[in-house]
């Protein structure tokens, strides 16, 4: 599969490792420049991770109270951040290293599965796009399940598509990634299935995988369901029922089906505060299905629009961070760091759609849309635009889209060195018939 893809892209497979290790330099020098000039401020969802790590590293217990265990939340950032409080100390500044480490270990996975897929220009382009990706730089300072999940699902689809290690070692490795994936975002349940038929279909040969996909697949699902099954078994002597994870499935779709929905946040309604939150979940799930029955030419339109909703704006890293600009640059840096992110979205955007076309090009439809960068981004689209739409998880496939960005700059940065190939074969050829 790699060979032939190599073949009708951007060069071949071989990232040069001294031109990524100064991509990784500089993407860096930007994150540490960004820590020290501002402070960590936790607001909204990281008030959450925060409270919900220290209560585990100082009580053992997952919740908003040492006396009330929950599993609304998926618990899987949280144990990150405990397991670093644990051993480092409660403050931000380890934070902040950890997410250092992320960001690097996720610029390299993604740019070795960019190599696999699109060649190495495109690698080594999605590498510099990760690297200067404001809103990612932005997340240095800021405790968020993004950067985590990022690296997880990336690094699952490294192992899994990886030319080298047995079947067994790929699969249970890609299912152990993957079930940290899930604990940290439910949503990396489905991926072991998603990866496996991506890879079937998009290669040249389907039979050929067929048996390997297979078996990856399945190790990958039985090594998850390990990862997972303790945090499972812990739910039900919670709540005396299965729960995988989390709880919040059935509110997130009432939250974007419901009389008066925006498509994004919605507080759950006071009428069920007295039920826990998998009461909640199971009350309000029912109600979003019934409401999608009823009108299920509403429920298009809503997904619509929350498809829109998703792609449209990019301000969550300026947001929740807001405090910390704030207290270093004043106040109004919070609108014009905004308006910064927003535009850099739209530059980033424009140029993915530009690299998919040329991709879409050079590999033929079927090789391009059912590759696995492309099925994901297609797979977390899709998710969102049913239940819950914000900007913020259009990040979830931000590695992804970096790598389309990025065939639309090796595809750009190719033009002048064509002219001037066509003008050196002109000045031959006029040189020859004098």
């Amino acid at each position: 599969m790699t060979t032939e893809l190599q073949r009708s892209t951007f060069g071949g497979n071989e990232i040069s490792l001294r031109q990524l290790a100064w991509v990784v330099a500089a993407a860096l020098a930007l994150r540490i420049g960004w820590g020290v000039l501002v402070p960590v401020v936790p607001l909204s969802d990281s008030v959450a991770y925060e409270t919900f790590a220290r209560n585990l590293v100082l009580h053992g217990v997952y919740g908003w109270t040492p006396n009330e265990p929950f599993a609304f939340w998926p618990p899987g950032t949280s144990f990150l951040y405990a397991a670093v409080y644990k051993l480092f100390g409660f403050g931000h500044f380890n934070i902040v290293l950890l997410n250092l480490l992320i960001s690097a270990a996720l610029i390299v996975s993604s740019a070795r599965v960019a190599a696999r897929f699109f060649g190495a220009q495109v690698a080594l382009f999605t590498a510099a796009v990760l690297a200067v990706w404001p809103t990612l730089v932005l997340f240095t300072t800021v405790l968020a399940s993004e950067l985590p999940f990022l690296l997880f699902t990336m690094l699952a689809l490294d192992v899994w598509t990886a030319p080298r290690g047995s079947v067994l070692f790929r699969g249970l490795l890609a299912g152990v990634l993957l079930g940290a994936a899930a604990l940290v975002r439910p949503l990396a349940l489905a991926l072991p299935v998603v990866y496996g038929v991506a890879v079937l279909f998009s290669s040249a040969v389907p039979r050929q995988v067929l048996r390997s996909q297979m078996q990856v697949t399945v190790l990958a699902l039985a090594a998850m369901a390990c990862v997972v099954s303790p945090w499972t078994w812990r739910n039900y002597q919670l709540y005396g029922s299965p729960v995988l994870i989390s709880t919040n499935g059935g509110i997130t779709l009432w939250m974007g089906n419901s009389p008066g929905t925006r498509g994004d946040y919605m507080p759950i309604p006071e009428r069920l505060n007295h039920l826990n939150d998998y009461e909640q979940s199971l009350v309000l799930g029912d109600e979003a299905k019934r409401y999608i029955l009823e009108d299920p030419a509403g429920f298009a339109v809503r997904t619509l629009r929350k498809l829109v909703f998703l792609y449209g704006n990019e301000s969550i890293g300026v947001i929740w961070n807001a405090g910390g600009i704030s207290e270093s640059f004043g106040e109004p840096a919070v609108l014009w760091l905004k308006r910064f992110t927003q535009l850099s979205w739209v530059l980033i955007f424009l140029t993915a759609a530009w690299g998919a076309w040329v991709l879409l090009r050079r590999l033929g439809w079927r090789r391009f849309i059912l590759s696995p960068p492309l099925v994901t981004i297609a797979f977390y689209s899709a998710v969102h635009s049913i239940v819950v739409s914000q900007d913020r998880y259009h990040l979830a496939f931000a590695a992804q889209f970096a790598m389309l960005a990025a065939a639309g700059v090796a595809h750009l940065s190719r033009p002048e060195s064509r002219v001037r190939r066509a003008i050196g074969r002109g000045r031959s050829a006029a040189a020859t018939s004098a």
